[in-house]
């Protein structure tokens, strides 16, 4: 008998963090790194805590969002009475 897709075992498809010997779940709204395309568990989420490779353009786009902000909010004296 050979195995096909049909007697192969049923399993469930659960995501796990992409850190070596970490088992945390993956949670979907906020496990998927935009940065790396990687699942991360609650604990890895961030790009600092997983080493991210994206995390230098990650803090200049971030960066330059703040700048434009400030911009926009940035007090004139001519306006002020």
């Amino acid at each position: 008998m050979s195995l096909t897709e049909e007697n192969l075992p049923k399993t469930k498809n659960i995501n796990r963090c992409c850190i070596f010997n970490c088992n945390g779940r993956v949670v979907k709204i906020i496990g998927n790194c935009r940065w790396c395309s990687s699942n991360y568990c609650q604990m890895h989420r961030l790009p600092e805590d997983h080493e991210c490779c994206g995390l230098i353009d990650c803090k200049k786009q971030l960066f330059e969002k703040n700048a434009i902000q400030l911009e926009k909010n940035k007090c004139i004296a001519s306006k002020v009475k």
